[in-house]
Order: structure tokens, then C-alpha cells, then sequence
């Protein structure tokens, strides 16, 4: 609805000054034309329009003019008659597709005749008094220094072209081989869900992924802006594609996706969606029919691997622990399942929240310890791949430790050897090196010992500063002694700390517990 308002001096000043301009000549009025637009037509509008001007100072005749004739002619006349006789004007103003104008009522004429005349230095305004003209079969194109027309061609003019590329509201590079402007994921070769505009009199096209649309911009828009054509559908043609990249076969669900719907286009071709809500909506259709096939479907950034799991999960790659988790997730998983990116972590993200405790299973066998990760993770969620790892070397180091003896009544030498041996198992040299350092006694037999652990790890060397000479000569002796209790297994560790601690003259050392009774089955 458009809306009325007194004008201030300032726009009276404003129409006088354009009045008197426009005195001089009507070219201001007229498009520029290319070699494809026929000059008949322009022509006629141009002798009105110079009629016009004959009575420029003629007010009784300009009146009669402003209501007939042309409408480019009619508001030319209102405006010339109103330099003769200024006054402040009520002025009007209604909204645009990028925006607002206004304009004063001065002859019996369309209000897009009325803005063009008294804003004619503007391309973009001078457009609306051809919008008719458009609609009856002829193109045209403003640019920020001209209005062009080109007949029935929709060819642009070259600057305009311009403009509009280096307007684009995303960075696009160049294909010229398929005469397309790409984001760089589609010009990687990405199969990604992509947003299309079409510019065929320009022959070319405009495409950008789901991963770059914004839910601000709005590419149709910004590549027809300043354009006024016969069939805005045809000139701008818009589609949407899901762009996967399909090897489950012509039965897949993939083979059959239906085209963009035309309710979503013609709401996007209004403005009423972005370029992201529309890809959205688009997905939003499709899900209910590629979530709802009965057929075994598995996707990984835009691959359809089809039935395929392992094909599948050589693209996730991962670690053997992540493709191990995922074999058993995803065999509890039918139907259709995808992930924007081929990575495993991703995967188990997405199939963590449904199928955590088969996850967590598969890595942690014991039931009660499963439960407490599971329930930890869903406490502090965090990356899944990372939960995996820490619970699997958490299950791995307490199986260390269960397989080996337990004691009591350790003696002091004992105790301290044992935990060395222990953290060597499970954390690897450098943890056990750091571990003897760590708490190396100040004197007794456990510097002895010391000093040969550190010896059978190969870095004897390097702490000898740090012990006497004697110490050193003890340990060198106990260092083959050692090696056997960090590298015996488990059914030999007892074995070989009795050996080390006998050498070092510590017999009394300590009571190994009783290894309690294999589990038995009962049946009924």
C-alpha cells in the first residue's frame, strides 16, 4: 500500500531541477539501445516526448498532456507543467523489490511513469517506466550509469554483465569450460547438494553448495537485479540437486530424487526464501523419501556406497578401533545412513545418540565398566572417537594389570620394583623411566635396583650422575634380572620379581594372593 506525505521545499527544489533538465532534452528518458534492438518503437515514444517539450512553457497545454497519450509522456508533462507553477507537493511512496520510492502525483499516469521521469538519473528508477514495456516482449538491463535495452534479445549488454558478477553475494571461481561460476567446493569436484541460477541469455550458470549458501544472501536476486524481462522463470531459470554421486545401482533411491518442487521456486523467485532456506526446504522434502527406502543405504560425502559396508568404510578410514565400532553400530543400523564428510568420527557421532552402548561394547567388554562410560559420555558429551580411545586404553591397561599376580605384605624394595614393572607394561619406557626418577629413594637397595631397571631400559647412561659408584656396579649387576621382569609375561612375572629380588638380597618380600576360581557355567 503505498504511502502519502507532505514534501518539503527541498523536493519541490528537487522536481524543479529536474523539470529544467529535462527542458534541455528527453534523451535522459530514452534506454540506451544494442545492435538487437529495434529503434521503431523508441521512436514513437520519442516524438511524443519531443511534442511534449514544444509546450514546455505552455501550462494549459501541458495539463491536457498529462492525461493522455504515453505514460512516460503523461508524467513528462505533469512534471513540466508543475516548474511553472511550483508548489509543495504531497508525495507518495510505495515499496520496491530493493526497497522503497517515492515519487509526487503530477499527471494522470502510472506511478512507475511518475518515479522514472522525476528520478531519471537514476537507471535503476528509469527502469520501472519500461516494467510494461518487459512485460510485452522486450529486455532490460540497468546499469549504474545507463539504462540499456535489448529488443526481444536476452543477451545483456557487457556492462552490465559485469556488474552483476562482481556483485555476487558469494566468491565464485570461473569454469569456462562448462561456463559456470562455482564456490570452491563444487569446483573441487565435491559432491555436495548445490542451489543453481541459470542466466542463459548470458550463457552461463551460478552454482554454490549447501556448505557456502547463507541464510542472508540470495543469489537470484543479486543476478537479477536491475533487470526487467518478458519471462523472469525463463531468463533466471532456478533448480536445486542433490548431487550424490551414486554407486548403489538404478534401484537406489538416489537414481529417482524429483526435481525442485515448484511451490519452493516460486517462493524463492519472490524473495520469500534465502538461498539457504531453500536448499533447506529441498532437503526437508526429500528426507521423508530417502529416509523412508526399504533398501540399505550407506552415503559419505556425497559417495552412495549403496549395500557396500566395507566399501563404505574404507572411505570413513579411521583407526581399527573406530572401523571396528562402526561394523557393529551400523549392523544394527537399516535403512538409509549418512554423513556430510567421509570421516569415521563423524559417523559414530551421528550414530552415537541410537546405538552407544554397542559402541562402547565393542571396545569395553565388561558390562558394568561399558555402563559407566556410556553414562559419563552422556553426562559430558564429547567427541566420540576421543571417549573411544580413552576407554579402550583404560580397558586395555586394566587387562594388563589383571593378568598379573597380586600381592601383600609387599616389603619396601618389593613394592617399589612392582609399581615400576607395572607402569612399564602399561604406559611404555619413557612412563616407567619417568616413574623411576620420579621417586628414586634417597639411599637403600631401591637406588640399586634403580640403577639396573634404568640400565635394562637402555638409559643407565644417562642417570649415572646421579648415582654412586657403588650403586652403580650393584645395578649393573641386576640389570639381565631386571629385563626379565619387564619383559616376562604375565604367567612368568612372578617368577622373574623372585629372581630380581633375590639377586638383591631381598628374600622375605612379600605373599602372592591366591588366584581365584575360573567362572563356571550352570545350566539348569
Amino acid at each position: 500500500m503505498a504511502r502519502l506525505r507532505r514534501g518539503s521545499g527541498i523536493r519541490e527544489h528537487d522536481l524543479v531541477a529536474r523539470a529544467k533538465a529535462l527542458r534541455a532534452s528527453v534523451d535522459p528518458l530514452l534506454p540506451r539501445r544494442t545492435a538487437d534492438c529495434p529503434p521503431e518503437r523508441f521512436d514513437r515514444l520519442k516524438t511524443e516526448l519531443e511534442e511534449v517539450r514544444s509546450y514546455s512553457d505552455d501550462a494549459k497545454r501541458l495539463e491536457r498532456l498529462s492525461r493522455w497519450g504515453d505514460p512516460l509522456a503523461r508524467a513528462y508533462a505533469g512534471l513540466l507543467k508543475f516548474a511553472l507553477e511550483p508548489s509543495t507537493p504531497t508525495v507518495v511512496a510505495f515499496a520496491v523489490p530493493d526497497g522503497e520510492v517515492s515519487y509526487a502525483p503530477l499527471a494522470r499516469t502510472t506511478r512507475e511513469a511518475e518515479v522514472a521521469v522525476q528520478q531519471s538519473d537514476d537507471p535503476a528508477r528509469l527502469l520501472l517506466g519500461y516494467l510494461e514495456w518487459a512485460r510485452r516482449g522486450y529486455h532490460f538491463y540497468a546499469t549504474r550509469r545507463a539504462l540499456w535495452c535489448t529488443g526481444r534479445s536476452p543477451t545483456p549488454p557487457e556492462e552490465f554483465r559485469a556488474e552483476r558478477i562482481a556483485d555476487l553475494p558469494y566468491r565464485l571461481l570461473e569454469d569456462p569450460a562448462h561456463h559456470r561460476y562455482l564456490c570452491s567446493h563444487l569446483k573441487d569436484g565435491e559432491p555436495r547438494p548445490f542451489l543453481e541460477v541459470g542466466w542463459p541469455g548470458s550463457d552461463t550458470a551460478f552454482r554454490v553448495c549447501r556448505r557456502c549458501v547463507k541464510a542472508e544472501r540470495h543469489l537470484l536476486g543479486s543476478l537479477s537485479d536491475g533487470a526487467a524481462v518478458p519471462e523472469p522463470g525463463e531468463a533466471f531459470p532456478v533448480r536445486a540437486e542433490w548431487n550424490v554421486r551414486c554407486q548403489g545401482g538404478p534401484e537406489c533411491v538416489h537414481a529417482r530424487l524429483p526435481e525442485l518442487p515448484k511451490n519452493l521456486r516460486r517462493q524463492y523467485e519472490l524473495g520469500r526464501l534465502s538461498d539457504a532456506q531453500l536448499l533447506d526446504a529441498y532437503a526437508d522434502e526429500l528426507k521423508p523419501r530417502i529416509e523412508g527406502t526399504g533398501r540399505r543405504t550407506l552415503v559419505a560425502g556425497g559417495f552412495c556406497y549403496g549395500s557396500d559396508t566395507a566399501a563404505f568404510l574404507d572411505a570413513l578410514g579411521g583407526t581399527p578401533l573406530e572401523r571396528r565400532a562402526l561394523e557393529r553400530a551400523l549392523a544394527d543400523a537399516a535403512g538409509y545412513f549418512a554423513v556430510d564428510e567421509p570421516s569415521a568420527s563423524r559417523a559414530l557421532e551421528r550414530l552415537w545418540p541410537d546405538h552407544a552402548d554397542v559402541i562402547v561394547r565393542t571396545i569395553v567388554p565388561d558390562p558394568a565398566e561399558a555402563r559407566r562410560w556410556i553414562d559419563e559420555t552422556r553426562r559430558a558429551p564429547g567427541r566420540v572417537a576421543e571417549v573411544l580411545k580413552r576407554a579402550q586404553r583404560q580397558s586395555e591397561e586394566r587387562q594388563v594389570l589383571d593378568e598379573l599376580p597380586k600381592y601383600q605384605h609387599l616389603a619396601r624394595e618389593a613394592a617399589w620394583v612392582d609399581r615400576v614393572a607395572r607402569e612399564y607394561r602399561i604406559h611404555g619406557e619413557t612412563a616407567a623411566e619417568r616413574a623411576i626418577v620420579q621417586s628414586l629413594p634417597g639411599e637403600g637397595k631401591e637406588r640399586g635396583l634403580a640403577f639396573g631397571l634404568l640400565t635394562a631400559l637402555g638409559r643407565g647412561g644417562a642417570h649415572a650422575w646421579q648415582f654412586s659408584k657403588t650403586e652403580q656396579e650393584f645395578g649393573a649387576a641386576l640389570a639381565d634380572r631386571a629385563r626379565r621382569v619387564l619383559a616376562a609375561p604375565a604367567s612368568g612375572y612372578h617368577s622373574a620379581l623372585d629372581g630380581l629380588l633375590q639377586a638383591a638380597g631381598v628374600a622375605d618380600w612379600g605373599v602372592q594372593e591366591p588366584a581365584p576360581p575360573p567362572a563356571t557355567d550352570v545350566s539348569e
